[in-house]
């Protein structure tokens, strides 16, 4: 019996290639081609940039979601540290036509220490195709929180999707459009946790989009 159970999840894995499903959600990403990368200017410099990750193949970002420290989380630990995560959430259009999804992937880059995440807001329809960062900058001797929240704009109408992060801090421009379908990576520059020193966990992103 135990034999059979894992030569049938080794043909799971095979039929699906490189994603890995758990509880019906594609959790793993691969390496994929992009078009376009998109930036913002206002991202604060400290700490240094994640890895890249990718949606899988054919699977591009229609939902995010944030890690954020609430205002409790930071009077306890003495030290506001605001958005410390985003995650995207990718869908096969083949197979899924309007949020919310329920068979989605899901990736993100680097994350700070500490704060929860949301849940997932979702486009209507389409994919994410730009992006929004509100950023405090440097502070002096008061307590810095660098990237504070992120909206996104969905390609399918005007939508605009504002995610549940922290007020302080101004919007900066928006990215560019993508040059593809929609965003389908996201790299994030984390600062590592300071120990005695001042935290400010997420500074800046950068989104891909694929075609």
């Amino acid at each position: 019996m135990y034999k059979f159970l894992s030569l049938t999840l080794i043909s799971l894995l095979t039929v699906f290639g490189q994603y890995v499903i758990a509880g019906g959600r594609f959790e793993r990403t691969i390496s994929r081609p992009f078009r376009s990368l998109l930036t913002v200017h206002n991202g604060m410099r400290w700490g240094s940039w994640g890895q890249k990750e990718m949606c899988p193949t054919g699977m591009y970002a229609t939902g995010f979601s944030l890690k954020v420290a609430g205002m409790w989380e930071s009077l306890l630990v003495g030290d506001n540290t605001a958005l410390n995560g985003i995650r995207l959430h990718c869908i096969n259009p083949s197979k899924s036509s309007s949020g919310p999804y329920e068979d989605y992937a899901t990736v993100q880059s680097d994350v700070g220490s500490w704060g929860k995440w949301s849940d997932i807001k979702w486009c209507s329809s389409g994919f994410l195709s730009s992006f929004q960062l509100r950023v405090e900058t440097y502070q002096g001797t008061w307590d810095d929180t660098a990237a504070n929240n992120i909206r996104f704009n969905c390609s399918g109408n005007a939508e605009m999707l504002k995610g549940s992060g922290m007020s302080w801090g101004e919007w900066g421009d928006w990215s560019e459009k993508c040059g593809g379908k929609g965003i389908c990576g996201i790299e994030t520059m984390v600062e590592q946790p300071q120990g005695v020193g001042d935290d400010t966990a997420l500074n800046d992103v950068r989104m891909h989009c694929c075609d």
